[in-house]
């Protein structure tokens, strides 16, 4: 059922495992028509010089035929909105193009230019910033980082699940939980050195799963119970999330981040969720209610020790975990929705 009687132009990554093209087909589902130019098509990564040239530099020429594309699409049709997700590829003389047709233009930002991470990829987007009419951000601090460069139409959504490939499977008990403990995810903020610290803690396995730890697989090649696997997507991820009894997360603070989609992720399917402890985050998820928090290894290595030792303890934070998600109902849909219903100005009545 359509919500919004508009049409909308998105730009942004189509890889289809990702939440940018996911937020694209919760967009797709909710306005009168929806049309995509997908940034890998004209800036592949599979290309890896040009790619990376083209993400830590910018040059014009390697961006050129993505901007004609969106300005081909905006001439042949008439748009309401267009979309731009991560738009670290996009000319300021585009968006121009697009303001003087009086076409509103909306910036999601997934990452975080502010943070302390060293992205290398934000010269053209800071430079263009303010030719955006709006922003929608995922992290708290960037209302702060966007008012001091001038930025007024800033629109807060919190992270989410796609509902569509994370829930509980079916017939999956604690007999069926074949590993104890398991992170997917990148190794950002050393996560490498927690592992392997935290393995020195432990005598059961540790499964990580993600094609960045690969190249840590020599360092922690002695480390007989961390095994390394590649990355996971839908619902192979979601079947590792079931099958395993502690689903660690991790908070990423090199983006200022305070929550981590894995939270929402882990609990929709009903598993155990034990995260780096955050004020932000126990307002979703109590602490030893429906989750559990640690705040360095020792104490992460002691919970481990305990939810294991105590299942019954486990199973009825999982259940209580899953419960709230559940009544959360913080979809990717959802989040979508009051986005596009505060650009609207719709009559949408968000939480």
């Amino acid at each position: 059922m359509i919500a919004f009687p508009k049409k909308v132009l998105f730009v942004g990554d189509g890889n289809q495992n990702g939440y940018i093209y996911m937020r694209s087909l919760a967009i797709k589902k909710l306005v009168q028509s929806m049309d995509m130019v997908d940034t890998n098509r004209y800036i592949n990564p599979q290309e890896k010089i040009k790619y990376h040239l083209a993400y830590r530099f910018q040059f014009k020429s390697l961006l050129k035929n993505l901007n004609n594309a969106i300005v081909q699409k905006v001439n042949s049709r008439s748009y309401d909105l267009v979309w731009f997700e991560k738009p670290i590829f996009i000319f300021g003389s585009t968006l121009k193009y697009i303001n003087r047709k009086n076409i509103c233009t909306v910036s999601l930002n997934p990452d975080n230019p502010f943070g302390p991470r060293d992205d290398g990829c934000w010269n053209v987007y800071l430079k263009n910033i303010n030719l955006y009419n709006h922003h929608i951000i995922m992290r708290r601090s960037n209302f702060r980082d966007l008012k001091k460069m001038g930025v007024k139409n800033i629109h807060f959504i919190p992270l989410c699940y796609e509902k569509s490939i994370f829930f509980k499977d079916e017939g999956i008990d604690e007999n069926k939980k074949k590993f104890d403990v398991t992170f997917v995810g990148t190794p950002y903020d050393k996560r490498m050195d927690l592992i392997d610290q935290l393995s020195k803690k432990l005598d059961i396995r540790i499964h990580v799963y993600s094609a960045e730890w690969k190249k840590f697989e020599k360092q922690l090649g002695s480390r007989k119970n961390i095994v390394i696997n590649d990355e996971i997507y839908q619902s192979g991820y979601r079947e590792i999330i079931n099958k395993s009894k502690i689903m660690l997360g991790f908070i990423t603070k090199s983006n200022v981040d305070e929550i981590s989609y894995r939270s929402f992720e882990i609990t929709a399917c009903g598993s155990f969720l034990l995260s780096e402890r955050t004020r932000f985050q126990k307002r979703f998820f109590r602490e030893d209610k429906e989750a559990g928090y640690f705040d360095g290894i020792d104490e992460c290595a002691e919970k481990i020790k305990y939810y294991l030792a105590n299942p019954l303890e486990r199973i009825k934070l999982e259940l209580s975990g899953y419960r709230r998600a559940q009544e959360l109902d913080l979809t990717n849909d959802y989040v979508v929705k009051r986005a596009l219903s505060k650009l609207f100005r719709d009559s949408f009545n968000p939480f």
